[in-house]
């Protein structure tokens, strides 16, 4: 029956193709064997770690063949077409990776030709073929792949529940255990794919603001097991027991993840529902529960030293789609103490802060470095990648102008005194902001983007500074310095820094619709000034507002 359905999807796909001469091969936009290795390599690096989609022996197997056998070679066309939309899409995913001189470049103009060609083909595809694992893994690269280059990824929510409707009408949602014909190869894999729809689900929703198209009540697969793909293969009769959580494997961080579903899509409903229903308490019993996990994390409980360990970029990754959740669910409750000083939210400062600094510290420059050099996880642009390392920093602005206003003790007769413990915390914060702004300097120097975040981020930060100085002893501050700080000079200054970042270099300014509404979008927490009573969002310029005097 399968093998009847198979020779029935290939004879309507030969149909299809004899009826679209004139539309190139996917294949034919593969770029050199070195330059795809290269890719490929870096692609299960970085985003196969934590987001499973391939199982990476099959793949290299068929990718080996897919070089060595040509077009001709194979009748097979549609198995062809399939693989060669796999591979321009991870290709996509892991192009902002290679920056080296000794590497090839591959431009960004090139790679959403390579999204967009794959995105013509999905169009293009009947919709029995789209309800197929293989199909399944075209559409979870390609919407990382948007995602990762900017391009649609402001669309994510739209093409990611478009995603999980596909994936439960093939029944992922389920437990293969509930299906006998499923080998344990494809339960295996049929699970690190649902985990991998849910996961991308729940960051496009908290990216924009909107309800997740997933709740717990709707699935009952299984998370993954905490197993190598080397351990099982497509012939295996079963599948080996999981390893312990303390040996690092490749599901690891996807393991890992798969075990703070229900917490975060309860978060997802909080932050994101119209009225807000939910009490304090609840706001901490499930920040404790996430917490909590992040100290079972897998960098975090791996024993064996000799052992495989997360790289940068995995780590980076993992803590960026964790500390979303707890920034998402403690921000608005930061802006109501700046507005009441109520004591009780502290906590949520803190967390906050704490979040902030793990979510910016890969913005720290190597040492001697003249030029920049950000990881690749700096260098991704669009969707759930867009816009937190601008509101982390802002945060911090938030945070500064806090501590001027806090109260502090007098030192009681006969105490010793200590160091000033809060003003090397906002120096802290402070050369953490400086950062920022020179990631987005350099962002706007050589991409021609981020101009908003610049601008932005540079006035929230003057304010800040003239908050700082305007605290201090009278004696001792530059009077025409705090005057010099106010935001009618740190806008103009702002503006002209930008258009001479703008003209510098060979690129071009590429304005796109995303980029100009990237701070109206419904999920930014700056602009929820009224989450706490069930309010709608409020014009852009409060977030300046926000901190001016």
């Amino acid at each position: 029956m399968k093998r009847t359905t198979q020779r029935r999807l290939e004879a309507t796909y030969q149909t299809q193709l004899s009826s679209n001469l004139g539309a190139p091969r996917l294949e034919t936009l593969l770029p050199d064997r070195h330059v795809t290795d290269k890719l490929v390599a870096l692609y299960f690096s970085t985003f196969e770690s934590t987001f499973r989609i391939l199982h990476v022996p099959q793949f290299l197997a068929e990718y080996e063949e897919f070089w060595s056998s040509g077009a001709s070679a194979s009748p097979n066309l549609w198995s062809r077409d399939v693989f060669a939309a796999k591979l321009l899409s991870l290709m996509a995913c892991a192009a902002d990776g290679i920056t080296t001189e000794t590497d090839t470049q591959v431009s960004n103009q090139t790679t959403k030709g390579w999204i967009q060609a794959v995105g013509s083909w999905v169009k293009t595809v009947t919709t029995y073929a789209k309800l197929d694992l293989d199909f399944i893994q075209v559409m979870c690269l390609l919407l990382i792949a948007k995602q990762a280059i900017a391009y649609e990824g402001d669309l994510a929510w739209l093409a990611a529940g478009s995603l999980v409707r596909e994936a439960m009408m093939i029944g992922l949602h389920r437990d293969p255990v509930n299906f006998k014909s499923v080998a344990p190869f494809h339960a295996e894999l049929r699970r690190r794919l649902w985990a991998t729809i849910v996961e991308l689900d729940l960051q496009a929703a908290l990216d924009t603001g909107v309800p997740a198209g997933i709740s717990e009540d709707d699935y009952d697969c299984a998370p993954p097991s905490n197993l190598d793909d080397e351990d099982f293969t497509v012939s295996s009769t079963e599948i080996p027991a999981s390893k312990p959580a303390s040996a690092f494997t490749r599901t690891s961080l996807q393991v890992s993840l798969a075990q703070t579903l229900g917490p975060r899509i309860r978060i997802i409903k909080i932050v994101n529902q119209v009225r807000l229903s939910s009490n304090y308490q609840e706001i901490l019993d499930l920040s404790h529960v996430i917490t909590a996990h992040l100290s079972q994390s897998p960098f975090a409980i791996i024993n064996n030293p000799d052992d495989e360990a997360p790289s940068k970029f995995q780590q980076s990754l993992y803590l960026f789609l964790i500390y979303r959740y707890l920034l998402a669910l403690h921000r608005p409750f930061v802006l109501s103490l700046a507005e009441t000083r109520n004591e009780m939210y502290r906590y949520s400062r803190e967390i906050c802060v704490k979040a902030c600094l793990s979510l910016l510290s890969p913005l720290t420059m190597a040492p001697g470095s003249e030029i920049p050099v950000y990881p690749h996880i700096l260098r991704l642009r669009g969707g759930m990648f867009r816009s937190e390392i601008f509101h982390a920093a802002a945060t911090l602005c938030f945070e500064l102008r806090l501590q001027v206003k806090d109260n502090k003790l007098p030192l009681l007769p006969g105490s010793v005194a200590d160091t000033d413990q809060n003003n090397n915390k906002s120096e802290l914060l402070l050369r953490v902001v400086e950062s920022a702004i020179k990631y987005f300097e350099f962002k706007v120097r050589t991409e021609k983007q981020a101009c908003k975040a610049f601008m932005l981020l540079n006035m929230v930060y003057t304010s800040a500074q003239s908050e700082i100085l305007s605290a201090s002893d009278r004696s001792q501050a530059n009077s025409a310095m705090i005057s010099d700080l106010t935001l009618e000079n740190a806008c103009p200054r702002a503006a002209r820094r930008c258009q001479e970042l703008l003209l510098e270099g060979e690129g071009k300014a590429d304005c796109q619709h995303s980029e100009e509404n990237w701070l109206g979008y419904p999920g930014n927490p700056f602009l929820v000034r009224e989450l706490l009573t069930g309010g709608r969002c409020i014009h852009t310029s409060l977030l300046i507002l926000t901190y001016a005097e």
